[in-house]
């Protein structure tokens, strides 16, 4: 693949052809990372040079497909980066003022740490001015990340299980679903054992519709499986058996708890609502700079004030991005907070 010569008239032609023919917007993303996709697809249908292959790909319709599929990524596994549904989850545990008794697997958070979230008030405004008046960048601790996140939560919770006041959880690349799924057994398992659970919606939108067919249908390998625990694999998921052997199926009423989009979100997203939540992982590494700080002002414009942000666990904005706040450094959340305590 390195032996590769990407001839750059021949490569801005090919991005041009391909916009027009996907309506996809590939300038945002790393040249390096564009090349790396075209240079795969080359030697796939073994074309020597990048002319031969725009040729090629203007003969060929169904490449433009295949190319559009390989571009885009989907590594992923259920609760990929584990920590990260913990802290989601200790959320909504503190958020609804769960004392005990939830089961809640491998993620559930000790009764030791729900009771010290529950009492430190006056020590979480301390450290907020600790932590400002320190060495470190941004605060870290989680006990602040709940307390923050509880006052939105808290009004959330307030009002009644209405379409204003569910709370709006975005997944965005969701790749072949196991992000928002993940997310959706979380809820579904807290809201069987929670009284007076609050609405919420999960929205999951991605660029590839070869991914956002896949994750409709729910099916999954064992590799997708490596990092669920034994109680949600048998909760929510059932052998089937296929011609070439058994997939993991994922229950119908999981399914059902997600809504999954077919879009470009370079473009801006389809949707016109705020989020409280809007999973971003694993997306902004591929972005060069200009374009990175272009789509985080999309996903700002598209928060909740007070909503949180996560991104991936290779990726961070430092100690804020505009109104963006990091809060817990070593998960990469953020805060969408004016407030200047943080």
């Amino acid at each position: 693949m390195e032996h590769i010569e990407i001839d750059q008239q021949e490569y801005h032609l090919l991005l041009k052809y391909l916009k027009i023919e996907t309506g996809l917007n590939f300038e945002y993303y790393r040249q390096r990372f564009i090349e790396k996709r075209i240079k795969a697809r080359m030697i796939r249908v073994n074309c020597k040079t990048l002319q031969q292959y725009n040729t090629y790909l203007n003969k060929n319709i169904g490449e433009i497909k295949k190319f559009v599929d390989g571009f885009t990524i989907n590594y992923t596994f259920f609760f990929r980066d584990y920590d990260v549904f913990e802290t989601f989850q200790d959320i909504f545990i503190d958020g609804l003022n769960v004392k005990k008794g939830v089961v809640s697997s491998n993620i559930r958070p000790s009764a030791n740490k729900l009771n010290k979230f529950r009492t430190k008030h006056n020590y979480v405004k301390n450290q907020m001015k600790a932590e400002k008046a320190s060495s470190k960048p941004e605060a870290s601790y989680i006990d602040l990340f709940i307390f923050l996140n509880r006052l939105l939560l808290y009004k959330k919770l307030m009002g009644s299980r209405t379409r204003e006041n569910e709370i709006k959880i975005w997944s965005c690349p969701c790749a072949t679903g196991e992000e928002p799924y993940s997310i959706a057994m979380i809820l579904d398992n807290l809201e069987e054992q929670v009284p007076n659970f609050p609405k919420y919606q999960i929205i999951a939108s991605d660029i590839a519709i070869e991914a956002i067919n896949k994750a409709k249908k729910g099916l999954y390998t064992d590799d997708s499986m490596k990092e669920i625990s034994n109680y949600y694999e048998n909760k929510y998921f059932k052998k089937k058996k296929l011609n070439f052997g058994y997939m993991n199926e994922i229950s119908e009423e999981i399914k059902n708890k997600v809504d999954f989009v077919h879009e470009d979100v370079t473009l801006g997203h389809k949707r016109r609502q705020k989020y409280d939540v809007i999973f971003c992982r694993y997306l902004l590494i591929y972005f060069n700079r200009t374009n990175r700080d272009k789509f985080l002002k999309i996903l700002e414009s598209r928060l909740e004030d007070n909503g949180i942000l996560i991104l991936g666990k290779t990726e961070t904005l430092f100690k804020e991005f505009g109104s963006l706040k990091q809060i817990d450094s070593r998960n990469h959340i953020y805060i969408k907070s004016h407030s200047k305590l943080i």
